[in-house]
C-alpha cells in the first residue's frame, strides 16, 4: 500500500508541481528541500466478516505537508486533500476502495535554526486491499 499511495500522490499534476518527487515515508532525507510531504502509517486494521478475513485493510495515514511558509504548507495540504479525499481506484496493483479525510491540524517547527518550517498534517482513513 505504501508505494501505491505514494504513486497516487505523484500522479497528481498539482502535487508534482509543488513538491516534485519529494514524497517520503517516515523521514525526509537530510537536507530535503521544501515544500515536501512525509507520510506515516499510524495504524492498520484488517477487516473481518462472518466468513473470515475480507481482504481489506483500514489504514490510518498521516500526511505531513511541510513548507517554509504557512501558505506553502497549506497549499500542499489543499492539493493532497483534493487528490485523496474520496479517491478510489487502482495504483501499482493495489485497489483503494476509499480515502476519507478524518482530521487536520497546523504546526510550526523551530529547531533554533534559520530554517523555520510550517506543517499541516492531514489524517486519512484509507480502505485498501491487503498487500
Amino acid at each position: 500500500m505504501e508505494e501505491a499511495l505514494r504513486s497516487v500522490l505523484l500522479e497528481a499534476a498539482d502535487i508534482a508541481a509543488l513538491v516534485g518527487a519529494r514524497i517520503h515515508w517516515m523521514l525526509s532525507p537530510q537536507g530535503s528541500a521544501s515544500p515536501r510531504i512525509v507520510l506515516y502509517r499510524i495504524s492498520g486494521l484488517r477487516d473481518m466478516n462472518m466468513q473470515g478475513p475480507s481482504g481489506l485493510v483500514s489504514s490510518r495515514v498521516q500526511v505531513d505537508c511541510i513548507g517554509t511558509t504557512y501558505g506553502g504548507a497549506k497549499g500542499v495540504a489543499r492539493a493532497v486533500e483534493a487528490r485523496l479525499s474520496g479517491f478510489s481506484g487502482w495504483s501499482s496493483g493495489i485497489r483503494f476502495e476509499g480515502c476519507f479525510l478524518i482530521g487536520e491540524r497546523d504546526d510550526f517547527e523551530d529547531a533554533n535554526t534559520p530554517d523555520k518550517l510550517f506543517r499541516t498534517s492531514l489524517d486519512f482513513n484509507i480502505w485498501h486491499q491487503e498487500n
